[in-house]
C-alpha cells in the first residue's frame, strides 16, 4: 500500500510539473512595454515592501475606526488616516519611480538598437568607399592622403559601432534585471512603443486632475486639521500662553506647507504641460523630416536600379534614412518620457 501511495504521489507531482506554466522568459517571442512593466511590478522588492506597509496602515485604520465610537477621538482618527495616506503615497511614489525607470530603460534599448542599425549601415558605406579608394590609388586616380583620410573614417566608424554594441548589451542586461527576467536567457526583441499624439486635455483640465488626485495635498490638508484640533483642545483646558503660541505657530506652519504644496503642484503642472507641448511639436517636425528622407531614398533606389547611381551612393542614402529614423525615435523617446512623467504628476497610471 505504501508503494502504491508513493507511486500515486509521484504521478501527481509529474502531472503538476507538466501543467505548470513555463517561466516568462520561455514564453515571449517579442516583449511589449506593457509586459515589461507588468513583470517589473511583480519583481520589484521595494514596491512589494511599500505595498505591504500601506496595507498594514490601511488595516490599522479600519480596525481602529471600528472601535472609534467607544474608545477613540477625532484627533486619533485623523492621525490614523494620515498614516494610511502617507503609506499609500509612499507606495505610489515607489511604484511610479520604478515603472518610469523601466520605461526609460525600455526606450533606451529601442533607441540604441536603432542607432546600431544606422551605425552598421554607415560602417558598410565607409568600408565600400575605402575599397573603391584603394583601387583608385592603385590605378593612380587618387592620392595616398585621400586613402589615409578614408581609413581613419572607417576605423572611427568601426570603433563607434563597437562601443555602441557594448552599450546595447549593457542596457539590455540592466532591463532584464529590472523586470526580473530569467537569468541566462536573452531578452527577446522589444516591440515599438505607441507614437500617436493622443494627449488632448487642456492645461486647466490637467491642473484640476492633479489637484483632485494629489495625495501630497491631502496629506498637507490632514496636517492642518490635526494642528487645528490640537489648538482647539488646548484652548478648552488650562494652558500657558507660551504653549498656546506654539500651537498657533504649528497651525500656521501646517497651513503654509499646504499652501506651498498646492502652489508647487500648480506650477509643476503648468511647466510640464508646456514642455510636453513643445516636445509634441518637435515630434511632428521629425515626422515631416522623416517622410521627406524616405521619399528621397525611394528616388535614389530608383536611380540606382536603372544604373544612374553607384552602390556606394545608395548606401549613403540608406544610412541617411536610418539616421533620420534614429532621430525620430529619439524624439519619440523624449516625448514619451515627458508624457509619462506628466501622467504621474497628475496622479494617473502610465498610458502605454
Amino acid at each position: 500500500m505504501r508503494k502504491k501511495a508513493l507511486y500515486g504521489l509521484c504521478c501527481w507531482i509529474l502531472v503538476g510539473l507538466l501543467l505548470t506554466p513555463a517561466l516568462p522568459a520561455a514564453g515571449y517571442q517579442e516583449l511589449s512595454l506593457d509586459q515589461a512593466l507588468e513583470m517589473g511590478l511583480a519583481a520589484n522588492y521595494a514596491i512589494k515592501r511599500a505595498k505591504l506597509t500601506w496595507e498594514n496602515a490601511r488595516l490599522n485604520y479600519e480596525k481602529n475606526k471600528a472601535v472609534q465610537p467607544l474608545t477613540g477621538s477625532r484627533s486619533s482618527e485623523l492621525q490614523l488616516e494620515l498614516n494610511m495616506l502617507q503609506a499609500e503615497e509612499n507606495y505610489r511614489r515607489t511604484k511610479d519611480q520604478a515603472l518610469l525607470a523601466i520605461a526609460r530603460q525600455y526606450l533606451e534599448v529601442l533607441k540604441t538598437e536603432q542607432e546600431r542599425t544606422w551605425r552598421r549601415k554607415q560602417l558598410e558605406r565607409e568600408e565600400m568607399t575605402l575599397r573603391l579608394l584603394e583601387q583608385q590609388v592603385a590605378q593612380g586616380y587618387e592620392t595616398r592622403l585621400a586613402l589615409i583620410q578614408q581609413e581613419n573614417k572607417y576605423h572611427n566608424a568601426r570603433q563607434e559601432l563597437k562601443t555602441l554594441e557594448d552599450n546595447y548589451d549593457l542596457l539590455a542586461q540592466e532591463l532584464a534585471v529590472a523586470i526580473g527576467w530569467q537569468a541566462g536567457v536573452p531578452v527577446p526583441r522589444l516591440k515599438p512603443v505607441n507614437t500617436a499624439l493622443t494627449w488632448e486635455l487642456s492645461e486647466d483640465d490637467c491642473l484640476n486632475i492633479a489637484l483632485t488626485n494629489s495625495r501630497s495635498l491631502r496629506v498637507a490638508g490632514l496636517e492642518v486639521d490635526l494642528a487645528q484640533l490640537a489648538l482647539d483642545r488646548a484652548k478648552i483646558g488650562a494652558i500657558l500662553p507660551v504653549e498656546l503660541q506654539e500651537l498657533e505657530n504649528n497651525l500656521a506652519l501646517a497651513t503654509l506647507r499646504r499652501d506651498e504644496t498646492r502652489w508647487e503642484l500648480e506650477n509643476s503642472v503648468r511647466q510640464q504641460y508646456r514642455a510636453l507641448t513643445r516636445l509634441a511639436e518637435n515630434l511632428t517636425l521629425n515626422e515631416n523630416h522623416l517622410a521627406t528622407v524616405r521619399e528621397n531614398f525611394a528616388k535614389v533606389q530608383q536611380q540606382h536600379k536603372v544604373g544612374l547611381l553607384k552602390e556606394v551612393d545608395r548606401l549613403a542614402a540608406e544610412a541617411e534614412l536610418l539616421q533620420a529614423e534614429y532621430q525620430m525615435l529619439t524624439a519619440v523617446t523624449n516625448y514619451q518620457l515627458k508624457k509619462w512623467e506628466f501622467q504621474q504628476l497628475l496622479g494617473l497610471d502610465l498610458e502605454v
